[in-house]
């Protein structure tokens, strides 16, 4: 059989070579269709570094003085919890009467049951703390380099309620920033480094 139309009719020979041909063209078409529309990976924050939160707790008034509780975490871009990074609180079951004072963290991170940390801490006296994010999730996976937020929020029994809540931007770059101050927390900053 010949690769041509006779009589206005294609032959089956000219027919299975144009469909192969043409299935061949549209699967290729389409691949290059995915490769153009699939994102490529972004870089993550390299393992060797790590985020340093400091702060001070620096309750105010007269008399006897309630410890705060204190929620630190990482939001993403978006405003999603991604990572608690430390709650202070007291011991169950009279802690957990006050924890929704920590209104941001409560009700952010206590949405997803991974996000609620395993630990606390008991609550602090006053002074100057500093936690340490190693650029992981709360399931354990490295974060892509970009924009975060970096929460610190405090309350307590009878007292005033703080929060701090600043964009970084985590990528090769090392850096220190001030975030300010809120209330009762004072002199919030991170330190972007090498790993202590």
């Amino acid at each position: 059989m010949r690769h041509t139309i006779k009589n206005g009719i294609i032959t089956r020979r000219g027919f299975l070579t144009r469909s192969v041909a043409a299935t061949l063209t549209l699967a290729l078409s389409s691949k290059l269709s995915l490769a153009a529309t699939t994102p490529t990976a972004r870089p993550k924050v390299a393992a060797a570094n790590e985020l340093a939160v400091s702060f001070t707790t620096s309750p105010s008034g007269f008399g006897r003085i309630q410890r705060p509780y204190v929620a630190v975490w990482i939001e993403n871009a978006s405003g999603t919890p991604i990572r608690t990074l430390s709650l202070w609180m007291l011991s169950p079951p009279r802690g957990t009467r006050y924890l929704d004072e920590l209104r941001r963290w409560y009700n952010g991170a206590t949405n997803d049951p991974a996000l609620v940390p395993t630990t606390t801490s008991p609550t602090p006296n006053p002074g100057s703390y500093t936690v340490v994010w190693d650029g992981k999730d709360d399931k354990g996976s490295q974060v892509d380099q970009g924009d975060y937020y970096v929460c610190v929020e405090s309350a307590r029994e009878h007292g005033p309620y703080s929060l701090v809540r600043e964009k970084v931007t985590l990528a090769t770059t090392l850096f220190k920033k001030a975030l300010g101050s809120n209330s009762e927390l004072k002199d919030v900053g991170v330190e972007f480094r090498k790993h202590a």
